[in-house]
């Protein structure tokens, strides 16, 4: 991978990455003010909270929070020098899953709220823009050149092979 396109890979990590953090930091505050929901999100009706005891909403949204940390961690893995060594659809399948549930989210979020008066509208946004952070970091794992193989073929190039 020349280093333009090491550079532009990281770029959309790196803001992959800040923009997950934005979720997570609204359910650390969400968790830490047992609110159920999420910034910008629909409005949680009273009822929604008769099923959660004492400390579960906190755990619950504390539970959310770890799984974006857990897509930072996706998000970053590429960016690690070990992450040449495996193949690119190891790295970049989560990455599309993760990708097409932003995806549906924004879509499903933005529908309910045009659809209804619970809001949302703005976490729907905040969701495609998110979706399009992760495609573009998951395009540049997925055609990425693999500088080993690259190397290795220029070397057997170079002594005659006709490979």
């Amino acid at each position: 991978m020349d280093t333009r396109s090491r550079a532009a890979h990281r770029r959309w990590a790196v803001a992959a990455m800040a923009w997950t953090m934005l979720y997570v930091a609204s359910k650390v505050d969400y968790a830490v003010r047992e609110r159920l929901g999420v910034t910008g999100g629909p409005e949680v009706g009273p009822a929604s909270y008769d099923t959660y005891g004492p400390g579960d909403v906190a755990w619950a949204q504390g539970s959310n929070a770890g799984v974006g940390l857990l897509g930072i961690a996706l998000l970053a893995a590429p960016l690690l020098p070990v992450s040449r060594r495996l193949p690119r659809r190891v790295l970049a399948a989560p990455l599309a899953a993760i990708t097409l549930l932003a995806l549906a989210g924004g879509i499903g979020m933005i529908a309910r709220a045009i659809t209804s008066d619970v809001g949302g509208m703005l976490f729907g946004a905040y969701c495609l823009i998110w979706a399009a952070l992760i495609a573009m970091t998951t395009k540049q794992v997925a055609t990425r050149t693999d500088a080993r193989r690259k190397t290795s073929s220029t070397s057997l190039t170079k002594i005659g092979d006709p490979l």
